[in-house]
């Protein structure tokens, strides 16, 4: 008797009944996923990514989603299985809005260039909810393999991140064992947090329900997670950490009673995390308004209001993705404070906001309903959401490929499949989409050319002969971007003496973009008294020695020239106390100074025993901001001069740092002297 012939498997699916991609969008996406552990676990990964040769793995994590979608799309075997009307809606009127947004940016190359991530992300969501919905009957197995996927990811970047965190730590008996923040491995502690974040829920779920080396396994990744949040020390991840074991306890299915219960252990074991760590144990001290400001909450406040501004001006479509850094300096000059430049503004909603405008915020409020709706279908993936988009609220990361793919991943999870199959027609539409998408980006997105020419300037202008080639070379940038201050200030330097004018107005267009760079109202002292303007330049130079009180004990003030103002000068910085102080609220740590300088500042030139110390000042962080770490780091052309005192000179320690003055003042104070003493 003659068996019957075994039915062949389908052309998409293997022995074990999981669904696979035709060979081809399979390699895509093994080598897409290897480039994405590549950039993510060889440290410092979100800033390595944007240098020569790893910028090729970025552009392999970045581009092959989208052509695998493009062939899935295509695929007349089988056609693309896509979600419901709101998440494919969703996803298409993303991919739109991130591309109109940077095609009408005035920087529309970088940001075409920079839309990348973000479309990766909507790609992979693509690509990924295919292979998880492709075949219902195999739902058990793909959970397991997704959840796989997860704790193996999880075991790599746990290994990775504390790894590097007790290779490079302090020793414990030195006391500053956590005061040493786990930047591994992507390279900022609010990235360490965020993958914290993201790895938890999952880890938590696979150790409670599962047995033998899957728990121990789980349970490892789980305190990987664990140890990470807390070496972060990141505020952030602890408010990401608190709406998890709320959202957790609200959803577990046990009684009231134990609801109660399990929130009162949870906030105890949460206040004790936080207070165990030091960052996070400052949280809870009472401010004082006599105490000098926190950096990090000045630069938060700074990033917050300039977003919102930005948003105010571009309200519809932002000014495009990425395009924070070249934007952020048109805004700084209004901002009391912060760093003279930002790569992201530490916050989802007003990043959208900035650079996506009202469309990108539609989409996230968008996401978040769909997501709310959506819950039941996987709770853990829902915690995980709720835990990172809290955290997300002090953090932009969606810029880092291993973010975008995470969040993508987990979303899969909650969106449900379209009730009737897919057509061959709405796939191709979705692939033809993907493949547009991928031939703009890649027809007309570019680096920014100015960096590139403020580099060689720079090189050049250090060289004997280069000076002139110079002077063109950031003449070109700055007709490209007038917003640089970078490029105004080295340009000022070059033209102090030929062209002392022009100078002036190149050293007055950087203080209004950065009001509190030092040097340059000592620049534009000597582009004015090289005009012949004497008590112009006195009060530039007071201005100079009230925003950086060490400059008063300049070695500078040995030179003739210079020796020759320093009566005019003094008097004009007491002048400019007296403005200051009456300007100032009484009681704030900025007034205190004020009464500070008042007695303890030396006059102008004054010099107490110690030795002298000379440098230009190196930019290490452009090439970061720039997205491009191929370029040298920026040296100024200003030649600082400082004095260092002995330590028997207490009295000059005790003054304020450079920049302690709110920025608007200081344009105030230069307001005045440009047309007092003009």
């Amino acid at each position: 008797m003659m068996r019957p012939a075994a039915a062949s498997p389908a052309p998409n699916s293997n022995r074990s009944g999981l669904l696979v991609f035709p060979t081809f969008a399979n390699s895509l996406i093994a080598v897409s996923l290897a480039c994405l552990a590549l950039i993510t676990l060889v440290s410092p990964g979100a800033t390595r990514m944007f240098a020569w040769p790893w910028s090729l793995a970025l552009a392999g994590v970045v581009v092959l989603p989208g052509l695998a979608l493009v062939m899935r799309g295509f695929d007349s075997k089988q056609p693309l299985v896509l979600p419901t009307r709101g998440w494919f809606i969703l996803g298409l009127g993303a991919v739109f809005i991130v591309l109109l947004s940077a095609l009408v940016s005035p920087h529309r190359g970088v940001t075409l260039l920079w839309s990348a991530p973000l479309l990766a992300g909507v790609a992979v969501f693509f690509v990924g909810f295919d292979w998880l919905n492709a075949e219902p009957r195999f739902a058990a197995q793909r959970r397991e393999r997704f959840e796989g996927g997860i704790l193996a990811a999880g075991a790599a970047m746990g290994a990775a991140s504390m790894g590097g965190w007790l290779a490079h730590a302090p020793t414990a008996a030195s006391g500053e064992l956590f005061s040493h923040r786990n930047q591994y491995p992507l390279g900022h502690p609010n990235y360490t947090a965020g993958l914290a974040l993201l790895l938890l829920p999952t880890a938590v779920a696979v150790a409670s329900r599962r047995q033998g080396r899957t728990r121990i396994a789980a349970a490892i990744v789980g305190g990987l997670a664990i140890a990470m949040l807390f070496t972060s020390g990141s505020r952030g991840g602890l408010v990401g950490l608190a709406a998890l074991a709320v959202a957790g306890a609200m959803a577990a299915p046990i009684t009231r009673r134990r609801k109660w219960q399990l929130g009162v252990g949870l906030v105890v074991a949460g206040l004790a995390f936080a207070a165990a760590h030091p960052r996070t144990r400052a949280m809870f001290r009472a401010a004082d308004p006599a105490a000098a400001p926190n950096i990090s909450n000045v630069q938060r406040e700074a990033m917050l209001l300039a977003g919102w501004r930005m948003g105010q001006d571009q309200p519809l479509l932002g000014w495009g993705p990425g395009a924070t850094p070249l934007v952020f300096p048109r805004y700084r000059g209004g901002l009391d404070g912060g760093a003279e430049n930002f790569l992201q503004l530490h916050a989802l909603p007003i990043q959208l906001w900035a650079e996506l405008g009202g469309a990108g915020l539609a989409c996230l409020l968008a996401f978040i309903g769909l997501g709310v709706w959506s819950a039941g279908r996987d709770p853990v993936a829902a915690l995980t959401l709720a835990a990172y988009g809290a955290f997300s609220l002090t953090d932009w990361q969606l810029d880092v490929p291993i973010f975008a793919t995470a969040v993508a991943l987990f979303a899969t999870r909650l969106a449900p499949p379209a009730t009737t199959p897919s057509s061959n027609h709405l796939g191709r539409g979705v692939g033809a989409i993907a493949l547009v998408a991928i031939a703009v980006v890649a027809l007309f997105g570019h680096r920014e050319p100015a960096p590139e020419l403020n580099s060689r300037a720079l090189t050049l202008a250090r060289g004997p002969t280069g000076a002139d080639r110079a002077v063109v070379l950031f003449r070109e940038s700055l007709a490209l971007d007038a917003d640089q201050e970078i490029a105004h200030f080295n340009l000022g330097w070059l033209l102090v003496v030929r062209e002392p004018a022009t100078a002036e107005t190149h050293f007055a267009a950087a203080a209004q973009l950065v009001p509190d760079k030092g040097g340059v109202y000592f620049g534009l002292g000597l582009a004015r008294l090289n005009q012949g303007r004497r008590e112009a330049a006195a009060r530039a130079f007071a201005l100079e020695c009230l925003n950086d009180p060490a400059f008063l004990t300049s070695p500078w003030w040995r030179d003739p020239v210079l020796a020759a103002v320093r009566n005019e000068t003094a008097a004009e910085f007491g002048r400019l106390l007296d403005q200051v102080s009456a300007a100032l609220p009484p009681g704030t740590w900025a007034a205190n100074q004020v009464a500070l300088m008042t007695e303890l500042a030396p006059p102008p030139g004054q010099l107490p025993p110690g030795r002298e110390r000379n440098y230009r000042r190196e930019r290490t962080g452009y090439p970061v901001l720039m997205r491009n770490l191929d370029l040298p780091t920026p040296v100024d052309l200003y030649d600082v001069r400082e004095w260092v005192p002995e330590p028997a000179v207490p009295a000059l320690a005790a003054l304020p740092p450079k920049g302690w003055l709110p920025s608007p003042l200081l344009l105030t104070l230069l307001a005045e002297s440009v047309s007092n003493k003009n």
